[in-house]
């Protein structure tokens, strides 16, 4: 794909194809342009109702594709439609976007797939992330997939499921003590420049390449819809460039002519860390809601709790150019939509990657049944990254004797 850099900082345009993290005049963060012109009717052709793995819209990221076979298969995941919840809610369409089935179980396997050709296309033998799990377990995969070394920061408050994963497929894993996501952020880009790493965490501030990969959620919604995309989508945001990205997507999908518009993107964040509402509810542009990290991050959904928007030039025009809205939710109803996703609909999610489904079911309790009767709720990881949380819900275990008498006294239904 041919793109440009533009940077939000002195609007410089660069039409430089190479990994460029930041602008070499102002620093300033960079966003990619992609130049979908002169062959739209070749790109249209890829949107053919099926879907693969996220290589197959390959033409429209800007990153070489790996070879067939090569990857872990990223993308690809089930559109589901809701049978009991909608019912439940007396809605007409509510579908889940299951990203659980992705290689190492939640959608930053995308963005990371995208970020790790960049850095093989450039010569990295290393690559470096910042993460409270999610970015570190797919990093950690990929990286061993194709030879590179890892190396994994982690917050204080990572669960210990997620960096398991991370040590198991060989990544070195360094926790840093502090809670606050931004203040690693730095200490890792920092070490990058000294020591030549490629910096593969997914906030475009960083590396523009990595939030590209999300784009394909919006293209697989597309195909898996016929085109008839949901009225609403309900995004989980930390950083928010998982919503800066799907927006990219349907920009990409509005400029080949295949929609007129975006579907309503709805932001929901936790109370606890909730830097994209208070954005959107004070009016604050991307530079002002960056230089102001959220004052002590407190949340059950550890893997959105970034105390800085980092993906604010994204995610901000997402919700408002979309018309959506930015929302945030309580602990309590974040796992009571963990719970129900698993009791109504057998979907296992982790908190973070309920949190959509909780952001849906406030604002149907607060009566927009209406304006939300055709919605999708983005499931963006697995429960089994986050066990002690699931342990809070689980209904305990009845324990019996080894005969029919103490299974028919103990066990009712």
């Amino acid at each position: 794909m041919k793109y440009t850099y533009r940077c939000t900082g002195c609007g410089g345009v660069f039409g430089r194809e190479h990994f460029l993290p930041r602008c070499g005049e102002c620093n300033g963060v960079l966003l990619i342009e992609p130049d979908l012109s002169g062959n739209e009717g070749e790109l249209r052709k890829l949107f053919d109702g099926r879907i693969s793995d996220m290589w197959k819209y390959a033409p429209l990221l800007p990153v070489p594709a790996p070879d067939p076979g090569e990857g872990l298969f990223e993308g690809g995941t089930p559109l589901v439609s809701s049978r009991r919840i909608a019912e439940d809610c007396a809605v007409s369409s509510l579908s889940f976007k299951v990203e659980i089935p992705n290689p190492t179980g939640s959608f930053k396997d995308r963005q990371v797939a995208a970020g790790i050709q960049k850095a093989r296309e450039v010569g990295a033998d290393t690559v470096a992330v910042i993460s409270s799990g999610n970015v570190a377990a797919s990093a950690s995969a990929l990286a061993a997939r194709y030879g590179l070394r890892c190396l994994v920061f982690v917050p204080a408050t990572a669960p210990e499921e997620k960096l398991t994963q991370s040590g198991v497929t060989g990544a070195r894993v360094i926790r840093v003590d502090t809670e606050s996501s931004s203040v690693v952020m730095g200490l890792v880009d920092d070490a990058c420049r000294e020591r030549g790493w490629m910096h593969l965490s997914t906030a475009g501030s960083i590396n523009p390449f990595a939030v590209e990969g999300s784009k394909t959620i919006a293209y697989e919604l597309f195909d898996q819809t016929g085109g008839r995309l949901p009225e609403t989508i309900f995004v989980p945001v930390g950083g928010g460039g998982l919503l800066g990205g799907l927006y990219r997507g349907f920009s990409d999908l509005a400029a080949l002519g295949l929609i007129e518009r975006s579907p309503g993107l709805v932001g929901v964040q936790a109370e606890g860390c909730a830097p994209l509402v208070r954005a959107i509810s004070e009016g604050l542009d991307a530079d002002r809601i960056m230089a102001e990290p959220w004052e002590n991050p407190k949340t059950v959904a550890g893997g959105i709790a970034d105390d800085i928007l980092f993906d604010a030039h994204r995610a901000l025009p997402a919700v408002r150019e979309s018309g959506g809205e930015a929302i945030a939710v309580s602990d309590t109803e974040i796992m009571d939509a963990v719970s129900l996703l698993a009791s109504r609909e057998g979907i296992f999610a982790e908190p973070s990657g309920a949190v959509s489904l909780a952001g849906f079911m406030r604002l149907i309790a607060e009566g927009d049944k209406e304006k939300y009767n055709d919605a999708c709720c983005l499931i963006t990881g697995s429960g089994l990254k986050d066990m002690d949380a699931a342990r809070r819900i689980s209904a305990p275990v009845i324990h019996v004797k080894p005969t029919s008498k103490d299974i028919l006294d103990k066990v009712q239904l």
